[in-house]
Parts: C-alpha cells; sequence; structure tokens
C-alpha cells in the first residue's frame, strides 16, 4: 500500500529533525563529517532519509504519469466530439 503525499512529506521532515539531532550530537564527540559516514547509527538515520526521499520521486513520478493520462483521456473525449 503506497502512502500518502502528506504522510511521506511528515516521515521526511520527522527523519531530517532526527538527523538533525543527532548530527549535534556527533559534533559533541568531535565526530568528522567524513567519520560519520562509516559511523552506524548515522548511517542507519540517514538511509531512513535517503528511503523517504525516493519514495517521495517515485510517488512524483506515478502522479505525473496518472495526470498525463487524464490529459490524454481528456483529449481523446474532446476529440471524438
Amino acid at each position: 500500500m503506497s502512502l500518502r503525499r502528506a504522510q511521506l512529506e511528515r516521515q521526511l521532515q520527522n527523519a531530517e529533525t532526527t538527523i538533525a539531532d543527532y548530527s549535534k550530537v556527533l559534533d559533541e564527540q568531535n565526530v568528522t563529517p567524513e567519520q560519520r559516514k562509516k559511523h552506524p547509527k548515522w548511517k542507519q538515520v540517514n538511509a531512513q532519509r535517503n528511503q523517504i526521499k525516493n519514495r517521495l520521486k517515485s510517488l512524483k513520478i506515478i502522479e505525473d504519469r496518472e495526470e498525463a493520462i487524464k490529459q490524454g483521456v481528456t483529449a481523446s473525449e474532446s476529440s471524438e466530439d
């Protein structure tokens, strides 16, 4: 079951907040951005954020395709008249 855009955007906002909060924790621990890429928790949080971003991209493609189909149906209906 696919999620609605509002749900995905809310999840992305929560993921962004989580990654910002965890970034502050790593800054306090003097972890450099290069070292963060190897940190297990950072990788998990970043992967979740990327997964949600990819879902939004896929949803955009589906919405565009459905809109094109609707426009095609509308155009074919008007040409029959």
